[in-house]
Parts: structure tokens; sequence; C-alpha cells
């Protein structure tokens, strides 16, 4: 970055900028990255495509192909769904993700034993991020996500390192209201 170099100054600059200057700018920005297109695309062109598109590169970062050899990307499925965020202001839709990121990791756990202390601990920080945002949501959404925590509950019940016990101490108040608190079983991770 240029030194002496801020949002300010940018500021700044663009309000002495004319409308015509400034969708050429942001012309620029849109053939610079796949990124800003999608960023753009969200911003002004929202539609369900643009969530799924975000959804299925949230889900390729935490469960890529294990035949592909790519590596599992944590940052980068958080880096989207911020950037779904800043991008659209649709808290519905940022929920949806977080909650595609941990069914996918839950998955890949289930699946192919993959995880360990810090990835489990990322997937439980996204998944008390959901419960926490589920009383904020629009009453029509709401349903869905506690069918898609319910599944999730069961799903995770198998996996090690106190992740199903987790996953479950997480999820009761929504998959099972008015039931007593369990106590979590012993054990650790390995």
């Amino acid at each position: 970055m240029t030194r002496g170099a801020s949002w300010a100054r940018v500021k700044s600059k663009l309000r002495r900028t004319s409308a015509p200057e400034l969708l050429s700018v942001i012309q620029d920005l849109y053939r610079a990255s796949p990124e800003n297109r999608r960023f753009l695309h969200a911003r002004f062109l929202p539609s369900e495509a643009s969530l799924e598109e975000y959804r299925r590169r949230v889900v390729v970062a935490i469960f890529p192909d294990p035949l592909s050899r790519n590596p599992v990307r944590i940052g980068e499925a958080e880096r989207l769904i911020r950037q779904y965020r800043l991008s659209t202001g649709d808290q519905v839709g940022v929920v949806d993700l977080m909650l595609s990121m941990v069914e996918a990791g839950t998955e890949q756990a289930a699946d192919v034993g993959y995880g360990d202390d810090a990835y489990f601990g990322c997937l439980e920080r996204i998944l008390r991020s959901v419960v926490e945002a589920l009383p904020s949501l629009p009453r029509p959404a709401i349903p869905s996500i506690e069918l898609r925590l319910r599944e999730l509950t069961r799903r995770s019940e198998a996996i090690g390192w106190g992740y199903g016990d987790t996953v479950n101490a997480i999820t009761e108040p929504i998959v099972s209201p008015g039931a007593k608190p369990r106590a979590r079983r012993r054990g650790h991770r390995v």
C-alpha cells in the first residue's frame, strides 16, 4: 500500500469524481477480479443464484474433494461469509452460509475422519454464532434452520474429539426446547 494512503483520502477524491468516472472505476474493479464481480453481483443483483454461488464456494473450502489433494481452507470459508455479509446485509443468507460451513465440516469429519482441535473449535464457534443469530431472524426463516440444526446434531453424534457432545450442547435449546441440559460426557480430544 502506498504510504499515506487511507480510505479517508480515497473518499475525498471520490467525492470530487463525476458519475461517469465513478462508473469507469467500478467497471475496472469489476474486471479486476472474480471476487469483485461476486461482490458487485451480490450487492446490485441479489438473487438465490448469488447466495448459491457463495454457498458452493464455502462448502468447497471446508470440504474439498478428498481425491483432489486441495487443502481445507477454513479462513477462505470465513472470508467468503464476511464478503457476503458486507455485500448484501442479508442476515438470513449469512446464517445459511455459516450453517452450510458447519454442515460441510461435520460431513467431512464423519465421512473421512478429518479434524483436530482447531478445526472443531472453529466449527463450534460458527455454530454458536448460528444459534445466537436465530432469534433475530424473520420467523419464516427459522423452521428450516431448526430442521437443519436437528439433522446436524444427529449427524455429529458419532464424531469423536468431543465434537458431537459440544454440538449437542450448543443446539440443545433449539433441538430440544425445555429439556434439562445434559451433562457433557467426559473425554478428551486426542
